[in-house]
Order: structure tokens, then C-alpha cells, then sequence
């Protein structure tokens, strides 16, 4: 029988590989912004783990991030954190 408590919460087993996509504004401070937003609540990021896209114009880009995260609350904190930057506009 399956139980509530026996149903994880999450399809994660933390600490996991986890990336985080970040678009916003094409701009020259957009990607210090959300690396120092997303060290706060990790380790220094490795540049080999950062992706940059532009868009077909050139006024939008897009990050790939990918972290080791330890858990749910981290992950919400930093989504929370990106959604509060003005210079973002979506983060999945």
C-alpha cells in the first residue's frame, strides 16, 4: 500500500546536477547579476557550466546554469531571488 509519507516530495535526490535557464534583457551587467545572485546560496560558479545564447536579434540572451543542489529550498530560494531581478524575465 502506498502511503503519503512514503510518496517523495520531489523527483530529485539531493545533492543532484540541476540547471537553471535565465532569460533576459541582451546587457552588459545581465550575466554578473544572476552568477552573484546564484552564489549566494551556492559555491562559486564554474564557468565551464555556464551557457550563453542570444536571441535571433540580439536583444535577448540566455543562460544555462548548472549547479549542485542540495536541496528544495535552495532551489526555490534562488528561483525566488531571479524573479525578483528587474533584469530578468524568465527563469526555468
Amino acid at each position: 500500500m502506498i502511503t503519503v509519507d512514503s510518496i517523495s516530495k520531489t523527483p530529485f535526490n539531493y545533492p543532484c546536477d540541476y540547471s537553471i535557464k535565465i532569460f533576459g534583457k541582451n546587457c552588459e551587467k545581465f550575466q554578473n547579476t544572476i552568477c552573484a545572485i546564484i552564489e549566494c546560496h551556492t559555491h562559486k560558479l564554474n564557468p565551464n557550466k555556464i551557457t550563453k545564447k542570444h536571441s535571433s536579434k540580439g536583444n535577448y540572451v540566455s543562460f544555462s546554469i548548472r549547479i549542485i543542489a542540495n536541496s528544495k529550498v535552495q532551489l526555490d530560494s534562488i528561483n525566488q531571488d531571479l524573479k525578483n531581478c528587474h533584469l530578468v524575465s524568465y527563469v526555468l
